[in-house]
């Protein structure tokens, strides 16, 4: 076993980590540093809980809702009937890509690529 090799790996090693430390802490700080500003900005803001203050931001500025809050719009999902099956088929057929076909006709990449298999056919 070569030890002086060894010994320089291990200092590259604890180089790294120090490296990966320092910028942890200061992640760390910064959210730290956000969260007390957040925190302010609600307590300042009025509103009873901070969802409210959500729900009225998003209303005042049109800013879309996460996942998960009652603002959020459910994404409407397509039922594959056997005429956007062929539609799909032949669009595809005629040179159109599947992930140009899946925008047009709003419906996953997947879905289009099991619609080429053939696994929507017995529709």
């Amino acid at each position: 076993m070569n030890y002086e090799a060894e010994l320089k790996r291990i200092e590259k090693e604890e180089a790294r980590l120090a490296r990966r430390k320092k910028t942890l802490a200061a992640k760390l700080e910064q959210n730290a540093e956000e969260d007390t500003k957040l925190e302010s900005i609600f307590q300042n803001s009025g509103y009873k809980t901070p969802k409210a203050l959500i729900k009225a931001l998003s209303l005042k500025y049109g800013v879309a809702a996460v996942a998960g809050d009652d603002l959020a719009k459910t994404r409407k999902r397509t039922r594959i009937t056997a005429e956007l099956r062929d539609s799909i088929k032949a669009e595809v057929n005629a040179g159109t890509s599947m992930n140009a076909a899946s925008k047009k006709f709003e419906i996953s990449y997947a879905v289009v690529t099991k619609i080429m298999k053939g696994d929507y056919d017995k529709l």
